[in-house]
């Protein structure tokens, strides 16, 4: 904020094309220095000289934060668990960390669930982009799964999410997780209660 960190752009004395009066706006002016990083904080300021050469001081330093997608989501969770092998219910929760270098909070995220790691055996579930607002930095839950019904059979079942912030723009997928479809369940069949006496 001082200038005398590193200099992104400097114009020098460039001219204009279309002179402006005493207190008008300028025209745009497109940025045309270093990339710029997502989520970094930069400073900047201006000054213009007259028609007779006389130049003005400097402006008041503005500042903006170069936006960019979320990070990659982290901290991949089944009903609280990473990669379990045994389920809460039929029906687990799904959590991950939410970040975004610019501090934006969510505003959507898709879920896949599959029967192949790599993504491309039996689609289990698929959340499509779906709203959600969790703020950056912080982990929370996402959905209850929703998809094909688990059927108590043991098989490995794999996952992932991204997320969209409130620019729009998307993340990464996340890294594979992973959860057995195995959960507590109690059947009776053929049990006579006649004659039965509970102490």
């Amino acid at each position: 904020s001082a200038f005398d960190g590193t200099s992104m752009w400097d114009t020098d004395k460039t001219s204009i094309t279309s002179p402006l009066t005493s207190g008008s706006r300028s025209l745009d002016y497109s940025y045309a220095g270093t990339s710029l990083v997502a989520g970094t904080t930069y400073y900047w300021r201006m000054s213009f000289w007259d028609s007779n050469d006389g130049e003005g001081s400097w402006s008041t330093t503005s500042t903006f934060v170069m936006s960019g997608p979320p990070s990659k989501p982290t901290n991949l969770k089944t009903d609280a668990q990473t990669n379990p092998t045994q389920l809460a219910s039929a029906h687990p929760m799904f959590s991950a960390t939410y970040s975004d270098p610019n501090a934006d909070d969510s505003s959507a995220y898709e879920i896949e669930v599959n029967a192949a790691s790599n993504f491309l055996g039996t689609v289990m579930w698929d959340t499509g982009k779906t709203a959600k607002t969790i703020t950056s930095g912080t982990t929370g839950d996402i959905a209850n799964y929703e998809g094909t019904p688990l059927s108590n059979s043991t098989t490995t079942y794999y996952w992932r999410i991204r997320f969209w912030d409130t620019d729009d723009t998307e993340s990464e997928w996340s890294d594979t997780a992973q959860f057995s479809d195995f959960y507590p369940s109690f059947k009776f069949e053929g049990l006579g209660l006649e004659g039965l006496k509970i102490n």
